[in-house]
């Protein structure tokens, strides 16, 4: 098994840049407490990281993507949490797919 060197530096700087960003967290946390700002950022910011994943697809793809997000958004709101919302959005896409959207 042999790896390309380019590929292992760039995993070996993304680990870096990881720990340097949770350090920088772990930092801020001690310097600002459990400011409500900071409280609603961290509420928030899983949310926006999976919104800003979907949104190329929704807009390169549309069709089967548009169902999942929306079979997504409704579950996810109705039942409370990601795990249902993402089980939703799969099933989805791939009725989709199969029902002959693209």
């Amino acid at each position: 098994m042999s790896a390309n060197p380019e590929t292992l530096v760039a995993i070996f700087v993304m680990a870096l840049a990881a720990m340097a960003a949770k350090g920088g967290g772990f930092l801020a946390m001690r310097w600002l407490g459990r400011h409500r700002f900071i409280v609603a950022v961290l509420d928030h910011a899983p949310g926006a990281v999976l919104v800003s994943a979907a949104v190329v697809p929704l807009t390169q793809s549309g069709g089967a993507f548009i169902a999942g997000a929306i079979a997504a958004a409704v579950v996810t709101r109705t039942f409370g949490g990601f795990t249902p919302g993402l089980f939703a959005a799969v099933g989805a896409v791939a009725l989709a797919r199969w029902a002959g959207l693209a």
